[in-house]
């Protein structure tokens, strides 16, 4: 795994100098940015409007303490810790990132409500980070499932929530791109830290005796 994280906060580290230097990427924000506006097709953006809720705020925290407490039920303390690090950790980075970098919203006709600064999407990272770490889950404490096809869709929850921010015109692409490049690695550092790691070997956690 630490690979794959080393790899996302460089990821997040080159597009965040990018765009604090205005390194080139605003003419391919701008372009993509514009054709979310003009050419996708009224259908995709009524799904986009519908899709992009699913990192709200107050459904992402819903959903995580509604699997937190599940877990605790279960006597899976420690999934359940990882999951509320995973949500809460998400949340702090993203703030903290976005008040270092300071940068706009597209100004365009913006088909749902957003606030505060762009980069990173809190929606990307939120999605990026939270359904990762519930497939992460599902993969623990059911390891005869088949654990690529849970991870493909935990990742591609991530990546269609975020798009869906750049097709209602709240955010650039590059805004996303490190969101996701947030979200994932944040995950990873949790999964490492709990144990929480996808191989053959995982076995589910034990309840203590008594």
């Amino acid at each position: 795994m630490l690979p794959l994280v080393l790899f996302g906060l460089l990821c997040l580290a080159a597009l965040m100098t990018l765009v604090l230097t205005s390194g080139g990427v605003q003419s391919t924000d701008a372009e993509v940015a514009r054709w979310a506006a003009e050419d996708v097709p009224s259908s995709m953006t009524d799904a986009a409007q519908i899709l992009t809720h699913l990192a709200d705020t107050p459904v992402y925290i819903a959903l995580a303490a509604c699997v937190a407490v599940l877990l605790l039920v279960a006597k899976q303390h420690r999934l359940a810790g990882f999951v509320i690090s995973v949500a809460v950790g998400q949340w702090l980075l993203s703030s903290l990132v976005k008040h270092l970098v300071q940068r706009e919203r597209p100004d365009l006709d913006r088909l749902v409500d957003a606030s505060g600064y762009s980069f990173p999407s809190g929606h990307a990272t939120a999605a990026a980070a939270l359904f990762l770490a519930l497939a992460l889950v599902v993969i623990t404490v059911r390891p005869t499932w088949h654990r690529v096809a849970v991870l493909a869709v935990g990742i591609s929850m991530g990546v269609a929530v975020a798009a869906t921010r750049v097709l209602v015109g709240v955010h650039w692409t590059t805004d996303v791109l490190a969101g996701l490049a947030l979200g994932w690695s944040w995950c990873l550092i949790c999964a490492m830290a709990f144990g929480v790691v996808p191989t053959s070997n995982v076995r589910r956690e034990q309840p203590a005796a008594g």
